[in-house]
């Protein structure tokens, strides 16, 4: 033990003499007395010979005495000055010295010899408070063992748990400090990028596979690691082989993969970056390309695992264009299938997609319109009604789909209303246009939908007799009734 002590003094005294320098080096910057040390030197003198003065004055009356002090005050000065110019050569003196240290400890310090003292300062420091971590509190022995960098089996065989069985593991007495300091270890893992093997290495994993991997007690931190990971992993838009070679998906055929531990962390993935695709409007033909689906075509591409991703993703963006009425041109072009003719269309693997839209377009747009709560009104000015002439637009494609939209809408209030429920989404819209309400009158009386529900949709249920009849809504319940009979 003779050698820490000598070893820590050396240290610190090492370190009291840089830090001094390092001072010196700071009070030369910050203060301009200590290059030019001849203000203070001048204060101090001129200090010194009024307090002389002073002292003289006091000793008598006569001239004489008066006319001496005047003499000595002379002589004072010529003495200060002499005294200033000595002191301004050792004050520069002092100056060029301190530098010339800063530079033979700056030299030091990229030396070999420094650079050895400092490792061996860093281990003597590192295991100086191992030796002292024994006699601290459990909380501060992993505080202490987690800045030293300490491996899962060096804490577990401290906490005396290195000859459990693994199964018995959490029935040990000190299980939870080592469950304590496992996730204080996650994070650290993440930040220094540990791979999937590397952690299944720090708990001691290897080896282990299917429901005896699972089932292992370390497998839980193994488990968070990794689907915080996948998530990270898609953030960066990471090549999909890449982490198929890191969780080691690669070596298993593809008609069991989808069987192995690790292949819900892929899984959790791929979800993460179609999220951030959708989020980035990322094409369908780059994310082709990134599901490295691009070269392939008919059935060698719809049996590629990664197929069902892609066909996943072009289709909430079929519903997503069929929900903002994108024009069939639109569509094309965003497929991929712009300029294409004959068999060269036939055979894109897009072109399957082009085809389902054409027959799901309405039921995309009116399930998505219900799920955000579109009301009718919103509909009929989406689909631009009111441009459409009054003559021709019960007849027109547009009228069709406004008609089919308010009767969906009707059926669910009707029904949520009918059950009970107090919590109803709002697809009454009170701003409704006049031409708007004047149709949907007409609607509701073709479809037989009863009085309440109509006063319900015109804000009209509540009111009595009189105040029913001065409502601004009361001209389309009697448009509703008379159009009913």
């Amino acid at each position: 033990m003779r050698w820490y002590h000598v070893l820590l003094v050396a240290s610190a005294s090492l370190l009291a003499s840089s830090d001094s320098i390092l001072a010196g080096k700071m009070s030369m910057k910050a203060s301009p007395a200590i290059l030019t040390p001849f203000n203070s030197i001048a204060r101090e003198t001129t200090k010194k010979r009024f307090l002389r003065a002073e002292h003289v004055g006091n000793t008598g009356d006569n001239t004489t005495q008066d006319t001496n002090r005047g003499d000595d005050f002379n002589e004072d000065a010529e003495i200060g000055n002499a005294n200033t110019s000595e002191s301004e050569e050792r004050g520069d003196t002092a100056a060029i010295q301190k530098l010339q240290s800063l530079k033979t400890f700056e030299k030091f310090k990229h030396s070999k010899t420094f650079k050895a003292l400092s490792r061996s300062m860093s281990k003597a420091t590192n295991t100086f408070s191992e030796k002292i971590s024994s006699a601290l509190p459990m909380k501060s022995k992993l505080k202490v063992w987690s800045n030293n960098g300490k491996s899962v089996s060096f804490v577990r065989k401290e906490l005396e748990m290195d000859k459990l069985d693994d199964a018995l593991l959490t029935q040990a007495k000190n299980f939870q400090f080592y469950d304590d300091y496992v996730t204080l270890q996650l994070p650290v893992w993440a930040k220094n990028e540990l791979t999937p093997k590397e952690v299944i290495a720090e708990l001691g994993l290897q080896g282990l596979s299917g429901a005896a991997l699972t089932s292992n007690p370390n497998f839980k931190y193994y488990d968070e690691y990794l689907v915080k990971q996948a998530l990270v992993w898609a953030k960066k838009d990471l090549d999909v082989d890449d982490i198929l070679v890191s969780l080691d998906l690669n070596i298993i055929p593809v008609a069991v993969r989808s069987k192995a531990v690790n292949f819900k962390y892929y899984e959790e993935f791929v979800a993460g970056l179609m999220r951030s695709w959708t989020d980035n409007d990322v094409s369908v033909i780059d994310v082709m390309k990134k599901l490295k689906l691009n070269k392939l075509t008919g059935e060698t591409l719809e049996k590629h695992p990664n197929y069902k991703y892609y066909k996943n993703y072009v289709k909430n963006n079929l519903k997503a264009w069929a929900a903002d009425l994108k024009s069939y041109e639109f569509v094309v072009a965003k497929l991929g299938l712009r300029g294409k003719r004959g068999e060269l269309l036939q055979t894109h693997p897009n072109v399957v997609f082009l085809e389902k839209l054409k027959k799901s377009a309405d039921r995309y747009r009116e399930k998505i319109w219900l799920q955000q709560s579109v009301t009718s009104y919103e509909a009929w000015k989406r689909l631009e009604l009111e441009r459409v002439h009054a003559i021709t637009r019960p007849n027109s494609p547009t009228y069709a789909m406004y008609e089919h939209y308010v009767n969906l809408v009707d059926d669910a209030m009707v029904k949520l209303i009918e059950s009970g429920e107090k919590n109803l989404p709002k697809l009454i819209d009170t701003n409704a246009s006049p031409k708007e309400l004047s149709v949907k009158a007409y609607i509701w009386a073709e479809k037989q939908r009863p009085e309440w529900y109509v006063k319900f949709s015109l804000g009209l249920e509540k009111l009595d007799e009189t105040a029913l009849k001065d409502a601004a809504n009361y001209v389309y319940y009697m448009r509703y009734l008379d159009a009913k009979n």
